[in-house]
């Protein structure tokens, strides 16, 4: 039978004491959902019970994100060591090759190739690193940044094969780190022009109290099931948005990291022109 706390001097503070006392002391670490019995009144007791279910919940809710974390963590050490693994093995094979067969390797495509996976390697290894500095938090270089003037910088270096429309508001300024939002804007026209067909569109504005920026292209979209998973990190989709041309399969995941460390966020939506429309909103620097 359940016991009752009742919080009136009747029931006696040390007997209602040492059954909290046998109630805490049988709870099982691994297990966080037990409570203490169901109290009533308003005694000092009750209160003491009431008040240790509340952090019981709040322990076990912090438990359940500790192992999702956990979860995440052991998930992206595997894909990252596998990422790593796949030049690694082409390079060694190539070199293996050289070696048993000196005679019929041609030196300078072999250099190439090995130049080739070394640069994979690098990227993928940077990579990791600014995921793992925008995770801290610490970052202190902050000012303020004309978004404008930074997307057409981005765009003026850029060698795509794509027409770029540009219809860009102008004074949008936010507060951020001005590297993370380049590296941001590049990886997200590297995106765009890798599935556009022939243009790519790129948006900016007020609105409210933030800056919106949208950049879409005219190619294949993406399907909805997939509008969240695509921001995961080393996440192929089976259309030919996956991972191609060298790319790291962390572009997405870095943009989003970014947007987020400045709270903002990014998603995908349809495009007017039939594909993808990448979506950004961050608050304006005189919200800051």
């Amino acid at each position: 039978m359940r016991k009752v706390f009742r919080g009136g001097p009747e029931a006696g503070c040390i007997d209602a004491i040492a059954a909290i006392c046998v109630e805490l002391a049988a709870i099982d670490v691994g297990d966080l959902s037990h409570r203490l019995p169901e109290v009533h009144g308003n005694g000092e007791i009750v209160r003491l019970a009431r008040t240790i279910n509340t952090v019981l919940g709040r322990l076990e809710e912090a438990d359940r994100r500790v192992e999702r974390a956990l979860d995440q963590q052991r998930q992206f050490a595997l894909d990252a060591s596998h990422e790593l693994r796949t030049p690694l093995a082409g390079l060694r094979v190539r070199l293996e090759d050289a070696q048993m067969y000196p005679d019929d390797i041609d030196l300078t495509d072999l250099l190439d190739e090995a130049l080739g996976d070394l640069c994979r390697v690098q990227s993928i290894i940077a990579d990791l690193l600014l995921l793992a500095r925008l995770g801290t938090g610490n970052e202190t270089t902050m000012k303020e940044v004309d978004l404008a003037a930074l997307v057409r910088e981005v765009v003026a270096r850029d060698a795509g094969r794509q027409e770029i429309q540009l219809h860009l508001d102008p004074e949008v300024t936010v507060y951020a780190v001005p590297s993370h939002i380049n590296r941001m804007l590049t990886n997200l026209l590297d995106n765009a022009h890798r599935h556009a067909a022939q243009t790519i569109r790129i948006s900016l504005r007020s609105a409210g109290d933030g800056a919106e920026l949208a950049i879409a292209d005219d190619g294949e979209g993406i399907a909805q099931a997939d509008r969240e998973r695509i921001f995961h990190r080393f996440v192929r989709l089976d259309s030919a948005r996956s991972r191609d041309c060298g790319g790291t399969g962390l572009g997405l995941a870095i943009a989003h990291d970014i947007a987020s460390a400045h709270n903002g966020s990014l998603h995908v939506e349809d495009s007017a022109s039939g594909g993808a429309c990448f979506v950004l909103r961050m608050p304006l620097a005189r919200d800051h």
